[in-house]
């Protein structure tokens, strides 16, 4: 009798730890499906705030016309960080955002980016921080504005998933590429060159005193040599016909060329005089 009690409690315990081992297995596979949708999720829900103030933007730039546009948008501070956001691009120091106490950012837009040969369209937000940069792009706040003269900065993500500035390797010299201020001006420029460096020289390329002409700098981080520290770097000119004012032409002399014109003067001067005198 013992003995069939103790088969009995044998097999109730096998029972009871298979079901614990099911249970067990149940509940891995439910957070392993999870971990594996975290960022999914969370690039999903970049995406929507991404459109959805590419949209509300451009909508509010086309009905302005030419009056410039005052605008904010509001984006949750955490919740949808992306992967390897915290390697800051310039300094190591993060840009402290605007916060409320619900924990949202408020974010303002200086334009719109579009390259039509890598089908980009993204808003150009006036600072480039981890919560700007999930969004879109960012202005580089030590160059110029994208137009004026001087080196304009702007930094993106290169998301995996392909958007963002992920295929900005892909231009080519020549290339259009335009943006639009927040007063309706549009300003196009073509690609000049593209380039990887080291993270360690991009303030040689990002600060707004690089150039002497109207340039557009369009960073991202590269990976063709290694995973972290390196940039693409594609820069990029206005062209002439977006100029404000004409390009002042400067005209170099030397002593030789001064005296060449100087001795023309004189001569022509002379030939004036002569002919003034036999005239009747």
């Amino acid at each position: 009798m013992k003995r069939i009690e103790s088969e009995i409690e044998v097999k109730a315990k096998r029972k009871a730890f298979r079901s614990a081992l099911i249970v067990l297995s149940v509940l891995l596979l439910v957070v392993g499906i999870i971990l594996l949708l975290i960022d999914p999720i969370k690039r999903m829900n970049r995406k929507m705030i991404s459109d959805d103030a590419l949209h509300a933007i451009s909508s509010k730039i086309e009905a302005s016309e030419t009056d410039p546009v005052e605008m904010t948008y509001v984006v949750p501070k955490s919740g949808n960080e992306a992967e390897g956001e915290g390697y800051d691009f310039l300094s190591p120091e993060e840009t402290e955002e605007e916060e409320d106490d619900y924990g949202y950012v408020t974010l303002t837009p200086i334009g719109i980016l579009r390259i039509g040969a890598i089908n980009i369209r993204y808003t150009v937000w006036d600072e480039a921080t981890q919560v700007s940069l999930r969004y879109g792009l960012g202005h580089y706040e030590d160059s110029v504005m994208p137009g004026e003269k001087g080196n304009a900065t702007i930094l993106g993500h290169n998301y995996r998933d392909g958007s963002m500035f992920h295929r900005l390797g892909e231009l080519s010299e020549g290339d259009e590429v335009e943006f639009t201020s927040v007063d309706g001006t549009v300003y196009v420029f073509h690609v000049v060159s593209s380039d990887i460096i080291s993270a360690d020289d991009l303030l040689d390329y990002a600060l707004g005193n690089t150039s002497n002409s109207r340039t557009l700098t369009l960073v991202t981080c590269t990976y063709e040599y290694g995973n972290t520290g390196w940039r693409r770097v594609v820069i990029c000119e206005l062209d002439s016909e977006y100029y404000d004012e004409e390009p002042e032409i400067i005209i170099e002399t030397t002593p030789e060329t001064t005296a060449e014109t100087t001795s023309e003067a004189d001569s022509e001067t002379v030939s004036d005089t002569t002919d003034t005198e036999n005239t009747p």
